[in-house]
Formats: C-alpha cells, sequence, structure tokens
C-alpha cells in the first residue's frame, strides 16, 4: 500500500501541468500539504496561483467526486469528504456512492490509528460487496450526528462489560457471534473473513479489548448505514432492495443559465416508470451529453411529473488546471464542453507560453491543431458535456502538435533569452492572451459565443454578442502587415495624396498660374523654388511686384482654402462622432429592450409560480372537501341522529323528554343537511374554477353536534354519554374533552382522587365532592366557580 503523501504527490502532478512542476523540485512527505505546495511556488512557476491554500483547496476539490480513488489509484483513505447539493426545495444530496464517506469516525471514536486503518479494511471489503447502481445517482443526505449519538450510547453499554471480562477468548467469540447476526447475511462471511485474518497477527488473549472495539466500530457503522437506507427507501442491494420512486436530477449551471443532461433526464424518469414518450424520440436523436435547458424541461414534462421531480443544484465553479470530472449515467466521467477549452487554452498559454516563446510564422500551427479538434468544439450545438476519454484524446493531439512542431522551433538565442527571465504568466495577462488567441482562432470566439460563455472566459467586447461576424481578415494577429494597414486606415483616414487632391479641386485656376500649387511641405521650401526662377528668368521691378502681389492672392487663396477644408474635416469628424453616439445610444437602447424583456420573462416566471401556488392550495382545499363528502357518505350521519334519538325515546315514559328528543333530531338533521350541501356547492364551484385563490372559498359552518340540555338528559336515562356523531368533523373545541381535569376541589381545597364521588357543573364543568357540594347547596344553590344555577341531585331528581 502507498503512503497517503505520495498518493496526494501523484494528485497534485496530475493536477498541475508538468511544465509548471521543475525537475528539481521534490516532494517531502514529512512537510504537510500547504508547506509542499509553497516550496513549489517559490520556483516561480505558478505566479498565476493566489496561495498555497487556493491551490490546496483547488486540488482537493478536483478529488471530490464518486470513485476519484479509483480515477487516480490511490488509496481510498485519501479520499475527501464528500460534498453535498442542495435542492430546488433545499434538501440536502449527497452521491450515493459517497455514503460510507460520510462515516467517517476519525474524530469521534478513541480508536488509535492502527484500529482505525483495521476498520477502514474491513469496511472497504464491505464496500465492494454493495451494488450503488450508476455511479450518477444521488440520495438524501444522512443526518450523521444522530447515527454518531445512538453509537455512542452503544459503546458506552459495552464498554463496562468489556472491561471484567477474564475469559478473553470466550468473551470475544460470544460478542463475536451476537455482532455477526446484526449484520446482514451477505456480508456476514466477508466480516469473518477479514476479522480471521486479523486474529493471525494479534491473538485474542492479548488484544481482546482492541479486537472487541474494532468489532464493534465495524457493526456501528455498519448497522447505522442499512439503518438509513432502509428508512429512506435507498435501493442499495444487499443491504435493502427498493424501487425508485422519486425522480433526482442534477441541474447545471453556466451564469444564470441552467440546464440537465438528456440522457440522465430520460432515463431516470424511466426508472421511475414515468412515461417519456413526448420526448424520447428526441433524447435518442441527439448527439452524445447533449442537455436539455430547465425551460424546455418544463415544456416536455407534464406539470404534475415536473412538480414531483427533485433538481439537486450542482456547484459551478472552475479550477485553475484542471475541472473535476462529472459523473455520467453510462458510467463514465465528463466535463462542460467550454471548460475543456479553457483548459486547453491555460495549457496552451500558461504551461507551454507560446505568446513568449513562439514566433509569429509558428501560429499557423496552432490554427491547424485547432482545426483538428474542430469536431470536440462544436458551434451547431447548444450547451453539452464532452466525455473525458475525447478530453484525453484533445490533449494528446494538442501535445503531438506541440512536440512535433513549436517545442523545438525556437533559435537557441531565444531559449536563452526567455531561460533567464520568470515566465510566471499573472491572471490578468492569461485573460488577454485568451481573448487574443480566439481572436487568432475565429471558430473558438463562435464556440464561446454560441455555449453562453463569454463571460465565464472573460471574453471582452464579443463581436457576435455586439451582433457582427467574424472573418480571418477581422482577426488577424496585431503586428501583422495587414493589421497595420488597418489601424493606419482607421487613424489616418486620407493619406498625402488624398489631402493635396483637395486644394487642388478647390483652386483649379491658381494651378493653371506660374506658382505651384502644392502644399508646403519640409521637403519643398518656396525658397527653393523661388531660386530656380531666378536663374531662368530675371523680373523686372514692375514685374516682381505684380508676381509679389499675385503670389500674396494665391496665399490668401490657399489659406481660405485650407480653412474650408480644415472646417469640412471638422464637420466630418463631428458627424462621425454623432454617428458613433447613435451608434452608442441605440446599442444602449437594445440593451435595455434585453434587459426588460428578461424582466418580463422573470416577472412571467414569478407570476407563474405564484400562480401555481395558488392552485396548489385551492387543490389542497377541495383534497379536504372530497374527504369530507366521503365521510358524511360513509357515516350517514342523519340516519345514525334518528337512530339515537329513538333509542331515547324507547326508553323514556315522559312526554316532554320525547318531545325535546324531536325537537332535536330536527335542529341536527337541517343543520346536517345545509352542512352536506355547503359541502357540495363548494366543490362545484372549485370544478368550475370560479376561485382565484383558496382565500375565496368560504369557510364551512360547524357541523352540528347534541346541545348540552339534551346530553344531560340522555346521560341520565341511558346511563351513557350519546354517540359523538362524525368526530373526524368537529372542530377542535368540539372535538376536545367536556371535562376539565380537576386536581382538587375548590370548596374544601383538598385533591380528588379518581375513586371519590364528585359532581360536575353542567355549565362550566367543574367537580366537587359529594359532600362539598352537597353542603354548599344547603347554603347558596349556585355553581362556586360561575354562579349559574345548580340543585342536588339527592333532593331534586331529573323526572324520568
Amino acid at each position: 500500500m502507498s503512503s497517503l503523501a505520495n498518493d496526494f504527490e501523484k494528485v497534485l502532478r496530475a493536477f498541475i501541468p508538468k511544465e509548471l512542476i521543475p525537475a528539481t523540485w521534490k516532494f517531502d512527505e514529512k512537510k504537510r500539504r500547504v508547506e509542499n505546495i509553497q516550496s513549489l511556488m517559490k520556483c516561480g512557476q505558478l505566479g498565476i496561483v493566489k496561495s498555497a491554500e487556493q491551490l490546496n483547496r483547488d486540488i482537493g476539490s478536483c478529488m471530490c467526486f464518486p470513485g476519484s480513488t479509483q480515477h487516480f489509484e490511490i488509496d481510498s483513505v485519501v479520499a475527501p469528504s464528500p460534498d453535498d447539493y442542495t435542492s430546488l426545495k433545499n434538501t440536502m444530496y449527497i452521491y450515493k456512492r459517497d455514503l460510507f464517506l460520510l462515516f467517517d469516525f476519525k474524530d469521534i471514536s478513541s480508536l488509535r490509528e492502527c484500529q482505525r486503518e483495521e476498520v477502514e479494511w474491513v469496511l472497504n471489503d464491505c464496500l465492494q460487496q454493495m451494488d450503488f447502481g450508476s455511479h450518477h445517482e444521488m440520495i438524501v443526505k444522512p443526518d450523521i450526528k444522530t447515527i454518531i449519538k445512538d453509537g455512542e450510547e452503544v459503546l458506552k453499554n459495552v464498554m463496562p462489560f468489556l472491561e471484567l471480562s477474564k475469559d478473553c477468548e470466550k468473551i470475544y467469540e460470544d460478542s463475536k457471534t451476537r455482532f455477526m447476526e446484526t449484520l446482514h447475511v451477505d456480508i456476514r462471511e466477508t466480516v469473518s473473513d477479514c476479522l480471521e485474518g486479523t486474529i493471525v497477527d494479534h491473538s485474542t488473549e492479548k488484544y481482546h479489548f482492541e479486537l472487541l472495539l474494532i468489532i464493534n466500530w465495524i457493526g456501528f457503522i455498519m448497522k447505522g448505514i442499512e439503518n438509513f437506507v432502509k428508512k429512506e427507501s435507498i435501493n442499495l442491494p444487499p443491504l435493502n432492495s427498493a424501487s425508485l420512486t422519486k425522480p433526482i436530477i442534477r441541474l447545471f449551471s453556466i451564469d444564470k443559465n441552467h440546464f440537465v443532461m438528456a440522457d440522465e433526464l430520460l432515463k431516470t424518469m424511466k426508472n421511475c416508470n414515468i412515461d417519456v414518450s413526448g420526448f424520447e424520440e428526441e433524447v435518442f436523436g441527439m448527439k452524445e451529453l447533449s442537455t436539455f435547458t430547465f425551460r424546455e424541461v418544463s415544456q416536455k414534462v407534464d406539470k404534475d411529473v415536473m412538480k414531483n421531480l427533485e433538481f439537486v443544484k450542482m456547484d459551478d465553479f472552475r479550477l485553475i488546471f484542471a475541472q473535476t470530472p462529472i459523473p455520467t449515467c453510462d458510467g463514465g466521467y465528463c466535463n462542460l464542453a467550454v471548460d475543456v477549452l479553457r483548459d486547453v487554452l491555460m495549457d496552451i498559454i500558461v504551461a507551454k507560453k507560446v505568446f513568449q516563446t513562439t514566433k509569429e510564422k509558428n501560429w499557423i500551427h496552432i490554427k491547424k491543431f485547432f482545426k483538428s479538434v474542430e469536431k470536440y468544439f462544436d458551434r451547431t450545438r447548444g450547451v453539452y458535456f464532452i466525455d473525458l476519454k475525447n478530453v484525453k484524446t484533445i490533449k494528446e493531439l494538442w501535445e503531438n502538435e506541440y512536440n512535433s512542431h513549436l517545442k523545438h522551433s525556437l533559435s537557441s538565442s531565444k531559449l536563452m533569452t526567455t531561460s533567464k527571465k520568470n515566465l510566471a504568466v499573472d491572471l490578468a495577462v492569461v485573460q488577454c492572451q485568451i481573448n487574443s488567441l480566439v481572436r487568432k482562432v475565429p471558430m473558438l470566439l463562435e464556440f464561446i459565443h454560441k455555449q453562453g460563455s463569454c463571460d465565464r472566459l472573460s471574453i471582452v467586447g464579443c463581436e457576435l454578442c455586439d451582433g457582427k461576424t467574424l472573418t480571418e481578415d477581422s482577426a488577424q494577429p496585431q503586428g501583422s502587415e495587414k493589421s497595420e494597414d488597418a489601424l493606419q486606415k482607421k487613424m489616418k483616414p486620407q493619406s498625402s495624396k488624398d489631402t493635396q487632391s483637395e486644394p487642388k479641386k478647390l483652386n483649379s485656376e491658381e494651378a493653371k498660374s506660374d506658382v505651384t500649387t502644392v502644399i508646403p511641405t519640409v521637403e519643398d521650401k518656396p525658397s527653393q523654388k523661388k531660386k530656380m526662377s531666378k536663374k531662368t528668368k530675371q523680373p523686372n521691378p514692375s514685374e516682381e511686384e505684380k508676381t509679389r502681389t499675385e503670389r500674396i492672392e494665391c496665399l490668401s487663396k490657399m489659406r481660405t482654402s485650407w480653412k474650408v477644408y480644415a472646417r469640412s474635416q471638422s464637420e466630418r469628424l463631428l458627424e462621425e462622432k454623432d454617428d458613433v453616439i447613435r451608434e452608442q445610444e441605440e446599442k444602449m437602447r437594445e440593451q435595455a429592450t434585453i434587459i426588460q424583456g428578461f424582466q418580463r420573462v422573470k416577472k412571467e416566471e414569478d407570476t407563474q409560480t405564484v400562480f401555481d401556488e395558488k392552485i396548489e392550495k385551492i387543490k389542497s382545499v377541495q383534497s379536504n372537501l372530497l374527504a369530507i363528502k366521503k365521510t358524511l357518505e360513509v357515516e350517514n350521519p342523519v340516519f345514525k341522529c334518528a337512530e339515537t334519538m329513538h333509542r331515547l325515546i324507547m326508553n323514556t315514559k315522559n312526554e316532554e323528554t320525547k318531545k325535546m328528543a324531536g325537537m332535536e333530531m330536527r335542529r341536527f338533521e337541517k343543520e346536517a343537511t345545509e352542512y352536506t350541501e355547503a359541502v357540495e356547492d363548494r366543490l362545484a364551484m372549485i370544478q368550475c374554477n370560479q376561485f382565484d385563490a383558496a382565500e375565496e372559498i368560504p369557510e364551512l359552518p360547524e357541523f352540528p353536534v347534541f346541545s348540552q340540555k339534551f346530553r344531560s338528559i340522555y346521560k341520565n336515562i341511558m346511563r351513557s354519554k350519546p354517540p359523538v356523531i362524525c368526530q373526524q368533523l368537529l372542530s377542535s373545541s368540539e372535538n376536545a374533552s367536556d371535562e376539565l381535569e380537576d386536581t382538587e376541589c375548590v370548596i374544601c381545597l383538598n385533591n380528588m382522587n379518581l375513586e371519590d364521588e364528585t359532581t360536575k357543573c353542567g355549565y362550566c364543568k367543574r367537580r366537587y365532592h359529594n359532600g362539598c357540594i352537597e353542603d354548599w347547596l344547603k347554603v347558596k344553590m349556585i355553581c362556586p366557580t360561575c354562579d349559574s344555577g345548580l340543585l342536588d341531585e339527592e333532593e331534586f331528581p331529573v323526572l324520568v
């Protein structure tokens, strides 16, 4: 078994590009992880990294996925604690395959390191017997605190027993037998074999206490997991076999855009026996690892089914050099396509440093590489993922292209120059170089834009976002001949030749004179031309004066023409400025329109959510009304009332009592009928969509009950209380017991025992000792508590 330090070094070297790790750097197993990273950063190649702590967290995050230990071929102990994810309904979830990692007892157990290793060894063998299904499946996160608390109680109970034991081997065998009986039958043999292997190295006579601790911790964890999966109905054979009832779908994000894997949505819903005929054929026709937006899912899936889907939000963060593998429903791993491109760009810019070391003529090889992987970065698809097998192919193609044409293309002089410099690249510089590179290779910018990831890759001023188109000419790198020509044309709207032609057109007459009309320049000085004219002809004074006058007039006209030209140029520049301002205002109006559209959509979504909540409340009221209707049909309260009255009338000869019973029956039947009709009316109005909110539905009247007078007479005659009709329909006040739990008599202030004979007031329900109330009523014939009339039943019996 490799050491844990070596395992971490393996992951570190897989995460950081090899070019950024000097051959002279060594990983020191005696130092902490962060200290080793700090020594690596001192080598000067990781200037893009903010801190050693941040890089350590990134490496840990890169390992945090189901099956990471098999992926990196490292010891399972190195795997970090699993991340938890929150659903849209605020329920915590984890990957099912990470369930065992949650039962990390290092911080709660008293086991020594060697004992923990034994427990982990046995648990790892048990883990191999579990059928976790696809590694993308998620389950509710268990409450570890409750399980730990139960486990601590188990250990507290067993510790005194272990310390008092004398016959070590017998105690061990008895404990092992009882322990095995608590385990699932399919893993008993695995645990038993592991324990027998441990006893070979550690005799029970000497290590019985430690062995029993190991046994109890294994049992604690395995039983905790078994209880949890059974309680939550999680399918984890052999511990528990259950059918999937609640579809759990992972919800991914790029900025504010949310989407799901189409294959995962289809497979999960089919496993839950949900009808997928509406979009099954569409998914089969889609390319590998394609996605549906959340809005598309809501349109394709029935509304009632949609409410039962549990969408779990996956964290949207990016690591600096390599991304965390994402499990797929077919047992593989993938990454977002745009994140794969980003990692390749980071290798080109940060690891290979092509901007510092590659000549302009060699950029053709970089473009050739991206042309060879164009099929992996499809500009015709929406957001999608790329399988890690294809990611490996892309990186291998880049390495081959670099090693074949770029790595050895530098001159020795340049190599010597760059080797003396610190080539670490700052993050801001990296972002600038990414912007430059994607414009050198326009298909990359098109792909990034299509994936909705311009902000994700910090693309500044994306031409496609502005509604423009890209061409190879428009994407020429700065410094090239075409770029310089374009820049000159942009900065100098007119050449010197064009500038000269303007005044010539404006001053055609002066062009015919013997004086040159070309605009004076540094090369064409007027003094030199004057000198040449004197050699050919010597004018007389009058002619010279005339010539000077004409020259002054010509210069005056030239100044005027220059003023006109300058004014026209100023006006043209002002017009261009106005055009730019108008164009910016137009863009702002377009952006405002887009924002308003987003706000309108958000408002519509919020409105739809509120509407759905109102519908849910109305349906809840409807469901309650249907339950009440069913109760009325089963209980038949009018018939039960008639039976009760008939029973009373047959047991009395008092005509007043019979008359009162008849009146009581008619009142009860009338109120019960009105109650039934009220239920029917509300159900009919809900069926016809008469209510916009549950609050608009009128409350039902109180369900009728027998009067207090009738109940008293019925009890005195029948020696029992009258039956309660439709008790589940009564309000809490009516349902409550009509007896007050008196503990003492308010007359004598002594406690009343169950065997004491008592008398109860018919109004306030207060009870008194028979002897106390008889003495009281001899003085006052009212209740001591409520002052209502109260008679001694022995002196004034009820007439029958």
